[in-house]
């Protein structure tokens, strides 16, 4: 076959993957952003800015039938187990809807370890917190997911690979508060029990110390 005409086909093949990768994502895409919903560390502004610098805050949002939870996966620069969304009746989950620049999308997924099998992307639907607006947006949540509702009111053992670091949970709290969500929230993440480990280099980069559980 000719020479032009394999790169021809290549570059089509190329860009239709493009296409298809967009597709996948339509509904949260924008004037060459998308929307994504930040549940876990990526609530605090500082914590998201080391990767995705292009985001901006569009306002703390609310995810209905999902709770938040954790579990302990292999690359945990953390000390501990990690935030994701589990899908669950009558449960609720704040977080914080960011607006982001379409070529930050592979820094996201590689912050997420979407390439190592840790965390998958998927379409969630959110609502604006003060308006009640429906927004689609990007979320992670682990291809693992952990099971039974450890976390859950009255719950008195925590398995250690459920527990997040104290830095960890640290980082939620500052950010919920940070971004606007209700006090009732920020005081739930508060009694989450953590396991007592620090990050400390994590600790002094989102300037921790203040931050009281």
């Amino acid at each position: 076959m000719n020479t032009e005409i394999v790169l021809i086909l290549l570059l089509v093949a190329a860009r239709g993957a493009q296409v298809d990768g967009r597709q996948q994502m339509a509904t949260e895409v924008h004037d060459e952003k998308f929307y994504y919903f930040g549940f876990g560390s990526n609530m605090l502004a500082k914590r998201i800015h080391i990767q995705n610098p292009s985001a901006q805050f569009v306002g703390p949002a609310t995810l209905a039938e999902h709770r938040l939870d954790f579990a302990t996966i292999a690359d945990s620069r953390w000390n501990g187990a990690v935030a994701t969304i589990v899908p669950t009746r009558e449960a609720l989950t704040w977080g914080t809807l960011w607006d982001i620049e379409l070529t930050n999308l592979a820094d996201i997924d590689n912050q997420e370890g979407v390439h190592e099998n840790l965390y998958r992307p998927i379409t969630v639907h959110v609502k604006l917190h003060g308006n009640g607006t429906e927004i689609a947006a990007r979320a992670y949540a682990l291809v693992k997911q952990p099971e039974g509702n450890v976390h859950g009111s009255g719950q008195s053992v925590v398995p250690e690979d459920r527990k997040p670091s104290k830095t960890y949970l640290q980082v939620l709290v500052k950010g919920a508060i940070e971004s606007g969500i209700p006090q009732e929230y920020v005081n739930w993440l508060k009694q989450i029990k953590h396991n007592n480990k620090t990050a400390a280099d994590m600790e002094r980069l989102l300037e921790l110390e203040s931050v009281k559980l």
